[in-house]
């Protein structure tokens, strides 16, 4: 055995045994944001046999503060996030087989992604949406992998594990539908403390370790919610939170997976594309006022519009009162859904 996991080993959850077990599990995370970094550079460092990470984006110097897989060089490059942590994480342990994909993950795609390389013993949340949660549960549940959740804004945080055919909710048993969009503050308007990142991320890894060594009794059974800046922490326990009725576990419709929400579309003879947002309405006012520190916004009752930065480029985007939104200056369907959770997808 390795001598680098020989600490972890004296764990008395862990020993020979369980390392063994992460040995030959495979773990998959979606979004190598803050999150997805630092789950993915524990599990790699505690020998996790195969670590797949998917992404669409590419590292930007406004990561740097809270994504530690990845450098200025890698911002200055424009380096794929999920080519950046696969070049990292293989210097970091050799042994481990980091699998980097590109990918914009939608329902489409999803299934294909995830049996692509052998269905995942664990899936984990690296992402900033609901619109991609809901996904990720509904894949979850399709194929009964567990799903560790995590989210963390400002200086708050969140985290809880999901396990289908256990008994336990899936993630729509506690939020049935997904926040209006332009209702839930995104980290580029109410920004991120990288501690808090940190924690959730560790999290998550934790729980995904006790997944992977099949020590179920230990799996955490709660919604984990904390604000660090307060110093305030609860705990909802999740042992009566499964509902019959659920639309996803209960009855077995997996409209995420399907494409409840439609696509997004590039528009013929235009350099956009355009984002469908669901049809639930938003509060365009309370929008514009949400991103007046990321740009100029002109804000009416029918749409708002503004130029924003993704990616070290200049895009104009227009969302209307519907929650259709439009993309002006690429084609590029995964630019345009990045765009649109930054700025505007709870």
């Amino acid at each position: 055995m390795d001598p680098r996991y020989a600490r972890q080993m004296r764990v008395e959850h862990v020993g020979e045994a369980g390392q063994a077990r992460l040995g030959s599990s495979h773990a998959m995370i979606v979004g190598v944001g803050a999150l997805g970094c630092v789950s993915a550079d524990l599990l790699v460092r505690a020998g996790v046999g195969t670590v797949t990470i998917i992404d669409r984006d590419l590292v930007e110097r406004s990561n740097l503060h809270r994504q530690p897989l990845f450098t200025e060089s890698d911002a200055d490059e424009k380096k794929p996030k999920a080519i950046a942590a696969k070049e990292r994480l293989e210097v970091v342990n050799a042994g481990v087989e980091v699998r980097g994909i590109i990918a914009d993950f939608h329902c489409e795609n999803a299934l294909g992604l995830i049996e692509g390389g052998g269905v995942p013993d664990v899936l984990i949340d690296g992402t900033d949406n609901f619109e991609t949660r809901f996904l990720l549960n509904d894949c979850s549940v399709k194929l009964g992998v567990p799903y560790v959740y995590g989210g963390a804004i400002s200086t708050k945080g969140s985290a809880a594990v999901f396990v289908p055919g256990r008994g336990g909710p899936c993630l729509r048993c506690i939020v049935p539908e997904a926040p209006d969009a332009g209702t839930q503050p995104t980290c580029e308007s109410a920004g991120v403390i990288g501690a808090v990142s940190s924690i959730i991320g560790s999290y998550q890894a934790a729980e995904a370790m006790k997944v992977l060594m099949g020590q179920w009794d230990r799996v955490m059974g709660s919604m984990l919610s904390f604000d660090l800046w307060e110093g305030v922490r609860t705990r909802v326990e999740l042992g009566d939170a499964k509902d019959a009725e659920c639309v996803c576990c209960g009855k077995g419709e997996y409209g995420y997976l399907e494409g409840e929400r439609g696509l997004p579309q590039a528009l013929c003879g235009q350099q956009a594309v355009q984002i469908a947002g669901g049809g639930k309405m938003i509060d365009l006012r309370r929008l514009g006022a949400s991103l007046e520190g990321s740009g100029d916004f002109e804000v009416k009752d029918y749409m708002i519009r503004g130029m924003v930065e993704h990616g070290g480029e200049r895009f104009e985007l227009t969302c209307f009162a519907d929650g259709r939104a439009i993309v002006d200056g690429t084609v590029d369907v995964g630019v345009a859904r990045a765009v649109y959770s930054r700025y505007i997808s709870s």
